[in-house]
Order: structure tokens, then C-alpha cells, then sequence
């Protein structure tokens, strides 16, 4: 009796696995799915709540904007964009004319709106007002000029720095036996810097089909320093003549460093000239201040 009960129980479990395990298998696969697509979100939710508040809301907005912006810029090719674009690329900013256009021109109204606010909370008359509105503009026009040329005289005054023992380690490197494409690798793997960038695009140019010759080119004509000229003409020169590399590296590298070596005696020269403005204007001022006015006033006090 009890072997009758189980047969039939097992039957019944077995006819109710063949009927509903189809529709439990999907039922199965749409809730693991469901489970998955919410974990994900959830983490990607996270993972952009956890970001700051400038990356999540003022960069995006500033973005768009900008994009906005460019858009209503001609894309002519006309002198001024240009020596602009030539100064973006000296620069290493990655960024078309239009885009540094549409930055100055925002850089320009968020400049001339805060000074109007300003104004606003201020009790000045109406002439000291629109003086400062309109240092507010002029300083609004000057800043993104005056930032890309900063940005240029370091990123040169970088590389020039950077070349002299960048070509030592490249003379080593061919001495120790290697080719001049496995010392730029060498030089990609071990260094950081602007010159080590340029020179890994170098070798990426290479690599691509490009002749060393125009890759070489390439990197004295994106970055315009007198040194890079130097040196990337010297080895195209050695490559032509048959020369030894190493050889030009080594007597050009102990040129640069005589040339740094002046540069940094120059200044040394000129730094008491230069201190002789702050030296007149704030500190004597002060000096005779603490020294002489206890003997002024006491004069004033006894013939006043």
C-alpha cells in the first residue's frame, strides 16, 4: 500500500515537471535577467553619484554649451584662424578654432555679467561703475589670449628642458646596440614628459608607414622650438650622410646644456633688475615710513 502511495506521488511530480517546467524555465530566465539589468543600473547610478558635482552637472552644461557656441562660427580657413589653430597646436590644447572662439566668448560674458552683478551690490557712483565694467570686459578679452600664450612659453620652455637628457638616453641606448625606433620605445617606457608624448607620436607615425624622415618633420613643425629644429635636423642630416647617431646626439646634447647653462645665468642677471620695481614701489615706501615718521611728526609737533 505505502509502495502504491509513493508510485503514484513520484507519477504526479513527474507529470507536473513535464507540464510546468517550460513555462518555470522562462519564467526563471526573464527574473535573472530582470535582476541583472537592475543591478546594472544600479551600479552605473552609483558609480555617477559618486562622481563630483562639477563632472556631473557644470561639465556637461559647459559642454553643451560650448558645442552650441561653435556651431555659430563660420568654419572659414581664413589668416587669423590659422595662426590661431598654429597657436592651439603649440599649445598641445586639442581643441578647433571654433570651440577656443566659442571659450572666449563665453569666458567674455561670464565676465561682463559678474561685473554687472556686482555692481548691483555695490554703492559706487555711475562712472566708477562702468570703469569697472569695462575693465571687466577688457580683462574678459585678454585672459584666453594671455593663458594660451602662458601656455605656450612653458610647454616650449618643457621641451627644451626635456631635450638635452632625452638625447643622452638615446645615445646610450643606440650605443647599447638598439635602433633608433627601439630607443624611442625605451625612452615611451621609462620617461614621462612633453617631448617623451611627441616622440611616442613619432614612433606611432612610424609604425603606421609613415618615413622617419616626415615623422621627424612632423615633430619640429607641431611644436616650433629652436633645439627640436636643431635636433631633428642633425639627424636627418646623420641619416643621409651616413653619419653615427650617437655621435651627433653627444656633441649636440653638451650644446644644449651649455645653452641651458647660459639661459639660467641670464636670469640669474636679470633677477636684480626685476627686483628693483617692488623694491621702489612697496618696500622703500614702508622703510621710510617706520623710519622717518616718528622724527616727522615730532618736527611738526614742536615748529607746527
Amino acid at each position: 500500500m505505502m509502495f502504491l502511495a509513493f508510485s503514484v506521488s513520484a507519477l504526479l511530480f513527474v507529470l507536473i515537471l513535464m507540464v510546468f517546467y517550460n513555462n518555470a524555465k522562462v519564467a526563471d530566465t526573464k527574473r535573472k535577467r530582470l535582476d541583472s539589468i537592475k543591478k546594472r543600473n544600479k551600479n552605473d547610478l552609483d558609480d555617477e553619484f559618486e562622481k563630483p558635482f562639477f563632472q556631473r552637472v557644470i561639465l556637461p552644461i559647459y559642454q553643451s554649451l560650448i558645442k552650441k557656441v561653435s556651431s555659430l562660427f563660420p568654419k572659414n580657413s581664413g589668416v587669423k584662424n590659422k595662426k590661431t589653430e598654429t597657436n592651439l597646436r603649440l599649445a598641445g590644447i586639442q581643441l578647433a578654432v571654433n570651440e577656443y572662439n566659442a571659450i572666449r566668448l563665453v569666458i567674455f560674458g561670464v565676465f561682463f555679467i559678474g561685473a554687472i552683478i556686482l555692481t548691483l551690490f555695490t554703492r559706487w557712483n555711475i562712472l566708477n561703475e562702468l570703469l569697472f565694467i569695462f575693465v571687466s570686459m577688457l580683462s574678459g578679452i585678454i585672459f584666453p589670449v594671455l593663458f594660451l600664450k602662458l601656455k605656450i612659453n612653458k610647454r616650449q620652455g618643457a621641451i627644451s628642458n626635456e631635450l638635452p637628457d632625452i638625447m643622452d638616453i638615446l645615445c646610450v641606448t643606440m650605443e647599447a646596440g638598439l635602433g633608433f625606433d627601439s630607443a624611442l620605445v625605451k625612452i615611451g617606457e621609462r620617461l614621462s614628459g612633453v617631448l617623451v608624448t611627441e616622440l611616442n607620436i613619432v614612433h606611432s607615425e612610424i609604425n603606421f608607414g609613415k618615413p622617419r624622415k616626415d615623422a621627424l618633420k612632423s615633430l619640429a613643425d607641431r611644436n616650433s622650438v629652436e633645439e627640436l629644429k636643431t635636433f631633428v635636423g642633425s639627424i636627418i642630416q646623420a641619416e643621409q650622410l651616413g653619419i653615427p647617431i650617437n655621435q651627433v646626439l653627444k656633441a649636440q646634447s653638451e650644446e644644449l646644456r651649455i645653452k641651458r647653462r647660459q639661459r639660467a645665468e641670464e636670469k640669474a642677471m636679470k633677477a636684480p633688475v626685476k627686483m628693483m620695481i617692488p623694491l621702489v614701489f612697496f618696500v622703500l615706501p614702508v622703510l621710510f615710513i617706520v623710519l622717518l615718521g616718528p622724527t616727522i611728526l615730532q618736527l611738526v609737533k614742536q615748529f607746527g
